[in-house]
C-alpha cells in the first residue's frame, strides 16, 4: 500500500504534518511501532514507524531518533498525539530537516486500530497479486510450452510497465538478441549479480537484477534477468520487480530445456566420431583447479565462445574448436571469463589459445593450446588465459603431430630411457638438470645433491648412449628438444 492510504481513511483522522504528495506516494511494506530510544533493531525498510514518543527528553534526542529511522530506510514516522497533547514542535523540526515524513495519529485511535487497518489492507491486496501473479504464470508457462519464445514474454512484460530488459548469464552473455550497451555496464551488472547477498539488487547506475532459477547457489553459471527503467532517473517499481520475478521462474523452466537438450548433444558427441569444422580455426583448452565441475567449464567456454565444437579430453579438459582471429578469442576469454572472479573463490581457471589452425595440424594446435593452458597455471590471476606462443621453437614444436614427436624424442633418447630402467642410473634426470644448469657441472652437482664427478660420469653415459656431444650447440639443442618432445607426449590430449 502507499502512505496516502493510511492517510486518507477519515475513521482514524490521521493528519500530516510533513511530507508533499510525492512524499505520500511512497510504497508502505510494513508497520512497525517502537518507543526505544535507539530504533534501529526495532524498524525496517519502507515501514512505516509508530511511536508514543515515550524515548524524548530533548530536542537532540528527537533528531538522533529521526536520524537512525533515515538512516534505517523507513517510509515515514506516525507520532502518537496522547503523551504531550500534541506532536511536539522539535519533532516537527528533525523530520523536516532529515526529509522524512510525518503523521499525526489522534491521541484516542490506538496504534493497533491503524496497523490493523494497514493489515487489512495489506492483505488484500497481497492476495490480489498473488492471483494476478499466478494467472499470469500460467499463461506464461502455457506460452512457452507451446513454443512461444522466452525473449517474447519479456519484450511483452517491459513494455507493460515502461522498462528495459535483459536476459544475461553469469559471464555477461546476453541470452536475450537486445545487447547492453557495453561491456564495462556487464562488468559492474555481473559483480554485483555475483556478489549481492540477497535479490533483487541494483546497481548504482540504476539496474535491478534479479536470478533465474538457483542464482544464490550455482552464481557460476546462473542466468540473470536485468531491468531498468527507460527513465534512467527512476527507480524499478516493486510492482514491476515483483512482476518480473514471477517471470523469472518460468525462464528458468525455458533454460532447463536448454540444458537437457546441450547434454544430450554431449551424449551424441561422444559416440561419434568429432568433426573438425572445415576453415580455419582457433583450438580453445580449458582446465580449473578446484571444485568446477567439467560439465559446468564446459557450458561456460561455449555461453563465452558462442558456435563452437567442444570434446572433452581423458585428463578432463575442455577443448573447443572455434572461428575467429586468436587475438580476439582470447581477449574474449579474459573478459567473460574473468566476470566470474567475485564467485570462483578457492577456484581457478587457465585457458590456452592456439593460433589459427586448419584441419590438416588441428591435432597441433590442440596441443599448442594445452601447453598454453599449463604455462597460464604459473599466471596469478584467478583466471588466467594465455596464448600460445610460436614466437619460440618449443611453440612451433607443440604444433608437431603428436607421434613425430614421439618418434623423434625415442630415437635419440631410447636407450638412455631403457638404461635408466634396468639400472636405475637416473641418467634423464641428470640430463635434465645439466641442460636445465646451462652446461655447468658444478650447480649440476648442488642441484642433485651428488659428487661433481658422479655428473661427469653420468653425462658421459649419456653422451656414449645418444651419440651426441653436449659440448657442441648443435648436439646439444638435439637433445634438448628430445628432452621436450617427450614432455610434450606426456601432457598433450588422448
Amino acid at each position: 500500500m502507499l502512505l496516502h492510504d493510511v492517510v486518507n481513511v477519515p475513521d482514524l483522522g490521521i493528519r500530516v504534518l510533513h511530507g508533499d504528495t510525492d512524499a505520500l506516494a511512497r510504497p508502505v511494506l510494513r508497520a512497525c511501532t517502537t518507543d526505544m530510544p535507539d530504533p534501529t533493531r526495532y524498524v525496517t525498510a519502507e515501514s512505516l514507524v509508530f511511536t508514543g514518543l515515550v524515548w524524548r527528553r530533548s530536542a537532540e534526542d528527537t533528531d538522533l531518533f529521526v536520524k537512525r529511522l533515515v538512516a534505517a530506510g523507513v517510509a515515514a514516522m506516525a507520532a502518537g498525539e496522547a503523551l504531550h497533547g500534541g506532536v511536539p514542535d522539535d519533532v516537527v523540526d528533525a523530520c523536516v530537516r532529515h526529509r522524512l515524513p510525518l503523521l499525526a495519529v489522534p491521541d484516542h485511535v490506538p496504534f493497533s486500530r491503524v496497523i490493523e487497518h494497514m493489515t487489512g489492507r495489506m492483505a488484500g491486496a497481497r492476495m490480489d497479486r498473488l492471483q494476478t501473479g499466478l494467472a499470469r504464470q500460467r499463461q506464461w508457462l502455457s506460452a512457452v510450452a507451446d513454443g512461444r519464445p522466452v525473449e517474447e514474454l519479456l519484450d511483452r512484460l517491459a513494455q507493460q510497465f515502461g522498462v528495459q530488459t535483459w536476459l544475461i548469464t553469469a559471464t555477461g552473455v546476453t541470452v536475450t538478441s537486445t545487447p547492453l550497451p557495453d561491456d564495462a555496464v556487464l562488468d559492474g551488472i555481473t559483480a554485483t549479480a555475483l556478489t549481492a547477498s540477497r535479490f533483487p539488487a541494483a546497481t548504482p547506475d540504476g539496474f535491478t537484477i534479479l536470478p533465474v532459477g538457483r542464482g544464490l547457489v550455482d552464481r557460476l553459471d546462473s542466468w540473470f534477468l536485468v531491468i531498468r527503467n527507460r527513465d534512467v532517473r527512476t527507480e524499478v517499481g516493486s510492482e514491476c520487480v515483483e512482476a518480473f520475478g514471477e517471470l523469472a521462474t518460468v525462464v528458468a523452466f525455458d533454460r532447463v530445456r536448454r540444458d537437457e537438450r546441450r547434454r544430450a548433444a554431449w551424449e551424441i558427441a561422444e559416440h561419434s566420431a568429432l568433426a573438425v569444422p572445415v576453415g580455419e580455426r582457433v583450438a580453445v583448452v580449458a582446465e580449473s583447479e578446484g571444485h568446477i565441475p567439467t560439465d559446468m567449464l564446459r557450458a561456460l567456454v561455449e555461453d563465452v565462445l558462442g558456435p563452437c565444437v567442444t570434446s572433452v579430453d581423458t585428463s578432463g579438459r575442455v577443448v573447443a574448436l572455434t572461428g575467429g582471429t586468436e587475438e580476439t578469442i582470447a581477449a574474449l576469454l579474459r573478459r567473460r571469463l574473468g566476470r566470474l572472479t567475485p564467485a570462483l573463490r578457492h577456484d581457478r581457471v587457465f585457458v590456452g589459445v592456439s593460433d589459427r589452425c586448419t584441419g590438416d595440424n588441428v591435432d597441433g594446435g590442440v596441443r599448442a593450446a594445452t601447453a598454453a593452458a599449463a604455462a597460464a597455471r604459473n599466471l596469478p590471476d584467478t583466471v588466467s588465459v594465455r596464448r600460445s606462443e610460436l614466437d619460440s621453437a618449443l611453440g612451433l614444436m607443440s604444433t608437431l603431430p603428436a607421434d613425430l614427436l614421439r618418434s623423434y624424442a625415442d630415437r635419440i633418447l631410447g636407450e638412455v630411457i631403457e638404461h635408466d630402467r634396468c639400472t636405475d642410473a637416473r641418467l634423464l634426470e641428470t640430463l635434465e638438470v645439466f641442460l636445465e644448469c646451462d652446461g655447468s657441472w658444478r650447480r649440476a652437482a648442488d642441484r642433485l645433491h651428488v659428487h661433481l664427478n658422479t655428473v661427469r660420469y653420468r653425462i658421459g653415459r649419456v653422451e656414449a648412449l645418444t651419440g651426441r656431444d653436449l659440448g657442441r650447440t648443435g648436439d646439444r639443442l638435439d637433445v634438448y628438444f628430445a628432452l621436450r618432445s617427450r614432455g610434450d607426449c606426456h601432457t598433450a590430449p588422448v
